[in-house]
């Protein structure tokens, strides 16, 4: 699962893409749930299959399906099931994100996200990062949705995730899932080249290298704190039972 993420661009930057420059606005999100429903960066093409033009944007994270009308609807479909992330097994199956994940492909931008590691029937959360990238990309899926109530569109997205590698298994101890990494190669793959479906779940199911990640615990109350990333140690941990 990817429930929580957080993304800091302190000043404006450039990244390259394929053979794309994207200019990215500085935006800092220390730490955001999914639950909250808010915008979150991501890079999208918006005519994947008819151009490779990429462009950055704040999308609504939650992917929210065609067959919801309103806001009162989606409210509804909330209690039932989430769209925040999108399993990669199935992914191509999946009633949500079947079409989509063929078309609207997009990168979820973050540096770093959350995640709980049970020790005793007690959980601890982590802050998890890449050991040489301050920004990296998660694969995401992308919708254009209207209320056809009030009339209004928003762009919604939801993060892929996969079985965790050998390093997040240990973190995220009981369900062992993590989000979808890509490296720079899959991620301009994702976003700017026609994929068949077995490319499609090839890279959807994608484990980043266990060597590249790093992690420390955090405090419990992380989401109200002013760095949520600030290192809390517990007792109950020894570098071995962390990793």
């Amino acid at each position: 699962m990817c429930y929580v993420v957080g993304v800091k661009i302190p000043k404006k930057q450039t990244i390259k893409i394929s053979d794309q420059t994207i200019e990215l606005d500085p935006i800092e999100l220390p730490a955001q749930s999914g639950f909250s429903y808010a915008q979150w960066p991501v890079i999208f093409n918006e005519q994947q299959a008819q151009n490779n033009i990429l462009r950055p944007g704040l999308m609504h994270w939650e992917l929210i399906p065609n067959w919801v009308r309103n806001q009162k609807e989606l409210n509804e479909s909330r209690k039932k099931y989430t769209t925040l992330n999108i399993k990669s097994e199935g992914i191509l199956q999946n009633k949500v994100a079947q079409a989509l994940v063929h078309t609207n492909r997009c990168l979820v931008l973050a540096s770093h996200f959350f995640e709980w590691q049970e020790m005793n029937k007690e959980k601890f959360p982590h802050c998890i990062q890449l050991k040489h990238r301050d920004l990296f990309y998660m694969a995401g899926v992308w919708n254009s949705w209207t209320d056809y109530t009030t009339g209004e569109t928003k762009n919604s997205f939801g993060i892929i995730t996969t079985e965790a590698n050998a390093f997040m298994a240990k973190i995220h101890n009981v369900k062992k899932r993590m989000p979808t990494i890509l490296n720079d190669e899959l991620a301009a793959a994702w976003v700017t080249t026609s994929l068949n479906s077995n490319d499609i779940q090839t890279i959807a199911s994608t484990q980043i290298d266990a060597k590249d990640m790093q992690a420390h615990t955090v405090s419990k109350n992380f989401l109200q704190a002013s760095d949520p990333c600030q290192k809390v140690d517990y007792q109950i941990f020894t570098p071995q039972t962390l990793f």
